[in-house]
C-alpha cells in the first residue's frame, strides 16, 4: 500500500493513531470558527487547563511582547498577545503536546517549531504593511503550516527519511520531495489534518495553499502568498528549521504581495534581532 493511501486511511479512519487534541483544544478550534466569540469567553476556556495558563501569562510577561507592567491576568495576556495569536499559540501548544513524546523522528521538532514562529512573525509584518484586514487572522495558519511534517515525521519515519535523502541529494524543495517519493506534500496533509479536526477555513485554506498560492480560493490568496513569502525569508535569516535544504518562493511574490526588495532586506534583519525572543517564545510554550 502506498504511503498516500495509508494516510487518506488514517485519517479517514475514526479510530486511528493520530494524536487525539486535548478537550481545551477542540473548545478553542470552536472559538476559532465562532466570530462571535468574546475575549472573556476564550479566557474562560484557556483557564480550565491551569498548563496552558501559566505558559501563556508567561509568555504575555516575555521579551518578545515587551511589557512594562507585568500581566497577571489570561484575559490581560489575550490584549497583549492578540486574539487570534492567543488560539493560535494554544492550538500548537495542544498539538506539539500530543507528538512529543514519540522517538526518533526525523524532523528536528525543536526547530521546526522556532521556524514555525519565525513564519507567523513575518507574515504579520507583511500582512500590516499590504492588507492590515488580515494582519490578525494570518498568524495561526502561518504558525501551524508545516504540521503535515509533523505527522509525516511521526507515524512515516522511514519514508520520510527517504524524502529527506532525495531533497538534499537532488537539491530539490521538501514538498517537491514529497510528491516525488509520496505522491502528497505536507500542505495538503496539513489541510486533511484540520479538517478531521474541524478547523475553519480561515486557517485551513492558507496552510493547504502556502507551496501554491495562486490556485487557491481568491478569498484567501493574499494569506497563502504572504505565507509562501514568510516561509522563504525565515528559511533565508536562519531562524529554525523547515528540514526544507532548498528555500524557494513563487516567481514575483514580493511584487504580488505589494511590497519592495528593501522591504524584505528590512524583514529579514529584523527577525534575525528579533531571533532570542523567537527562541524564549519557543521556550515557555514548550516547557
Amino acid at each position: 500500500m502506498e504511503v498516500k493511501e495509508q494516510i487518506l486511511r488514517m485519517i479517514q479512519k475514526r479510530e486511528s493513531d493520530l494524536p487525539t487534541l486535548p478537550v481545551v483544544v477542540d473548545r478553542i478550534i470552536s472559538v476559532a470558527s465562532d466570530e462571535n466569540t468574546t475575549t472573556e469567553k476564550l479566557a474562560e476556556i484557556i483557564a480550565y487547563d491551569q498548563g496552558m495558563t501559566n505558559k501563556l501569562l508567561q509568555l504575555a510577561n516575555s521579551i518578545y511582547y515587551a511589557q512594562k507592567n507585568p500581566v497577571e491576568t489570561i484575559k490581560r495576556a489575550i490584549s497583549v498577545i492578540g486574539f487570534d495569536e492567543i488560539i493560535g499559540i494554544a492550538l500548537g501548544m495542544g498539538i506539539l503536546s500530543s507528538v512529543t513524546t514519540k522517538t526518533g523522528l526525523t524532523l528536528d521538532m525543536k526547530a521546526l517549531w522556532i521556524h514555525g514562529i519565525g513564519v507567523a512573525t513575518i507574515s504579520k509584518e507583511l500582512a500590516k504593511r499590504t492588507n492590515p484586514g488580515i494582519a490578525g487572522k494570518i498568524f495561526i495558519p502561518a504558525l501551524l503550516h508545516d504540521m503535515g511534517k509533523v505527522i509525516f515525521s511521526v507515524y512515516f519515519k522511514k519514508e520520510y527519511l527517504h524524502v529527506r535523502q532525495f531533497a538534499m541529494e537532488n537539491k530539490k524543495p521538501l514538498y517537491f520531495s514529497e510528491n516525488a517519493v509520496l505522491k502528497m506534500d505536507h500542505a495538503v496533509l496539513s489541510a486533511l489534518l484540520m479538517k478531521r479536526w474541524n478547523f475553519p477555513d480561515t486557517i485551513m485554506i492558507p496552510c493547504r495553499f502556502h507551496h501554491n498560492p495562486e490556485s487557491s480560493p481568491v478569498q484567501y490568496r493574499h494569506q497563502a502568498l504572504i505565507i509562501n513569502l514568510a516561509d522563504y525569508l525565515t528559511q533565508k535569516a536562519g531562524v529554525g528549521h523547515s528540514g526544507n535544504p532548498v528555500p524557494v518562493t513563487i516567481k514575483n511574490a514580493p511584487k504580488k504581495i505589494g511590497v519592495s526588495e528593501s522591504v524584505l532586506r528590512l524583514t529579514i534583519d529584523q527577525l534575525k534581532r528579533k531571533e532570542s525572543e523567537i527562541k524564549e517564545f519557543f521556550k515557555i510554550t514548550t516547557s
